[in-house]
């Protein structure tokens, strides 16, 4: 509601602060909540790499997209089951896998369909890293908006 000044306009409408604060804590919670989900999920990866039930598998199909997010790659290997299974994993630069390349496969006994590819990217990297970008650049321009909007009180006042 507009309240009327001494010369007849009237003055600007004030805004409260909670609406910044909320944003900026909202923005500042979901950086470290990535980089939880992440190292959960490697977490998860490095046990199953520890205990799991190791197979050899083949490359069948790699994506060479032009951004590193579109660099991956499928296997296919069998449980001891003798049931095949697909499971793509993330390939770095410099560690290119071929089709038809041997790749180690770990997977849980009870559960074949959850594996992890030996030595190369998990999901949880990806996730843990864009959380780890995403604290620092938002928690940079967390504090910024806060600085300036204190810096603006203080000149209305």
């Amino acid at each position: 509601m507009m309240k009327p000044t001494g010369a007849g306009t009237p003055a600007a409408p004030k805004r409260g602060r909670a609406p910044l604060v909320l944003l900026i804590a909202a923005m500042l919670l979901i950086g470290p909540l990535l980089v939880t989900i992440g190292s959960v999920l490697i977490a998860g990866n490095n046990d199953l790499l520890a205990t799991g039930t190791r197979v050899s598998g083949t490359v069948i199909d790699v994506d060479d997209g032009p951004e590193s997010s579109d660099r991956r790659f499928g296997a296919e290997y069998f449980s001891s089951g003798s049931s095949r299974h697909v499971i793509w994993a993330d390939w770095v630069s410099q560690a290119k896998p071929e089709v038809r390349d041997s790749v180690t496969v770990v997977y849980r006994q009870d559960d074949p369909g959850s594996a992890v590819i030996a030595g190369y990217g998990t999901p949880g990297e990806s996730v843990r890293g864009l959380g780890v970008v995403f604290t620092v650049v938002v928690g940079g321009a967390a504090v910024t908006m806060l600085v300036a909007s204190r810096r603006g009180r203080r000149k209305r006042s």
